[in-house]
């Protein structure tokens, strides 16, 4: 026992050096995984700043809230487009030319946009739509091709860093963006600067082609046909379903609550600003911001760590054996406990702020175990060949299912105030009608709960479809050699 310990402890120490999936150093491909982040976070800045500097837009261009809205409209539809192209075939092309290609065309329109588009608004609004459908690809690349750099406890590693990354960006990207607007800035600044940082990352990636390529050589291209075929496949594969389901009805609660949350919370700052002990609404906007993101950054670490030693018996697990349901039963308990902790922080939002500040600690903390893991047990329950498909259908039924959630949330709050404009009876139906979405959250974790009986078959027949395919063209090579007769 002892000597097959040691020498688990030794494979799992080489693990860090070299991945499972290429020849090539851990660091080299830690360093090529940077870049895929660094390009990913950069869109998402540019992405999420063109919001803040919307009044100057209008300004610069003379246009009316309703015109200005076809920016965000435009977007939306290039995304959707470009989801369903690389759900059919997006598996059809080689990921590292498909990637670097579509960062390029992001770059040029995203400078083309401000050069070209600054004296026409419809000329700005079609150049940003391009730049956004190629953000799009590679914004679908990035988890696919963490996935061919490595496996299991780095995977889960990277993917991590990936959303936190993201919820940083976001808010970086809305206090910089804030701070053009008041600074007297022109607008422009806010979007020239990201596509010119994206060049020093794309050129690292293309000297490093060679490691993109060793890692992609487990998934092996397809043609048209099957690619298309293997698009419509992921719907019989159980797991996938129960977690696109999940991610679809997690997007519509947090779509809903993004759009209505803060129009709540001003309500309550205004009519009852000695809850908040006098501070500006700005100040306690960031420090709820600053409180979430630390739950989450205490709890990503810790929590991954703990479910990746119960998955492999390691750890405070050591001696048990491999329990592949580990991480769906983490990600279930932690699902169902942050849906009723954010249902508690809203009833608590007219009580005392404080108390508020400690629930919405621990929502970061129960929010961090969907988003290491989630995403993660998606790309093991599809081979590695239909990976860009599955990334990019699941994101395509999260964006369709979350369009109407503002619209219900409105709809709920406006029959439960009726005629009234007194500010609790407004305040008290936003409430009920954020309420009203924690049903998504309960079918999500439902959800959650019966993936725990299927991800391990799943994930099984995943990698046994990967290992056939890897050996496939060497039997097709050997199966066209001469035989030499000894």
């Amino acid at each position: 026992e002892r000597n097959d310990q040691d020498r688990e402890s030794a494979l799992s120490a080489n693990e860090w050096y070299h991945t499972t999936e290429t020849d090539q150093p851990m660091i080299v491909n830690v360093l090529v995984a940077s870049c895929l982040i660094a390009i990913q976070l950069l869109s998402i800045f540019d992405q999420f700043g063109i919001n803040g500097v919307i009044p100057l837009i209008q300004t610069h261009y003379s246009v009316n809230d309703a015109q200005t809205a076809t920016i965000q409209t435009s977007s939306s539809i290039a995304h959707t487009a470009t989801l369903v192209l690389l759900w059919l075939f997006g598996d059809t092309f080689k990921r590292r030319w498909l990637f670097l290609s579509s960062t390029a065309i992001w770059i040029s329109f995203s400078l083309l946009s401000i050069v070209l588009g600054s004296g026409s608004f419809m000329i700005f609004v079609a150049l940003r739509s391009l730049a956004a459908a190629a953000s799009e690809v590679f914004g679908v690349l990035v988890p696919v091709m963490l996935a061919d750099l490595f496996q299991e406890r780095a995977l889960g590693e990277a993917l991590m860093c990936v959303s936190f990354g993201n919820t940083v960006t976001i808010m970086v990207a809305m206090v910089v963006s804030s701070w053009i607007v008041t600074s007297g800035l022109p607008w422009q600044s806010a979007l020239i600067g990201v596509p010119l940082l994206t060049i020093v990352p794309l050129f690292c990636l293309i000297f490093a082609n060679k490691t993109l390529g060793d890692a992609e050589q487990s998934a092996h291209q397809r043609s048209v046909r099957k690619t298309f075929s293997g698009a419509f496949g992921i719907f019989s594969i159980k797991s996938y379903m129960l977690l696109t389901a999940a991610a679809a009805l997690a997007a519509f609660k947090h779509k809903a609550n993004n759009f209505w949350f803060q129009s709540m919370y001003l309500i309550v700052w205004t009519n009852m600003p000695y809850l908040f002990y006098g501070l500006p609404f700005t100040v306690i906007q960031s420090i709820n911001t600053i409180v979430t993101v630390i739950g989450m950054a205490l709890a990503m670490p810790t929590l991954l760590w703990f479910a990746q030693s119960w998955r492999h018996g390691t750890g405070p697990f050591s001696g048990r054996k491999e329990f592949m349901r580990a991480y769906p039963i983490v990600v279930s308990v932690g699902f169902s406990v942050n849906a009723g902790l954010f249902v508690a922080s809203l009833f608590l939002l007219d009580v005392n702020y404080i108390a508020c500040l400690v629930v919405s600690f621990f929502i970061g903390l129960g929010n961090s175990t969907d988003t290491s893991l989630a995403q993660q047990m998606m790309l093991m329950v599809v081979s590695s060949n239909s990976r860009a498909a599955a990334v990019a259908l699941s994101r395509l039924i999260s964006a369709i299912v979350s369009i109407p959630s503002a619209q219900v949330v409105g709809m709920i709050a406006d029959a439960i105030r009726g005629d009234s404009t007194l500010p609790y009876d407004q305040f008290r139906a936003y409430r009920l009608g954020i309420v009203s979405t924690s049903s998504a959250s309960i079918v999500a974790a439902i959800c959650y709960v019966i993936l725990v009986f299927y991800f391990p078959g799943d994930s099984k027949r995943a990698e046994m479809e990967d290992t056939i395919s890897e050996r496939t063209p060497l039997i097709e090579k050997t199966r066209h050699e001469p035989i030499i007769d000894s």
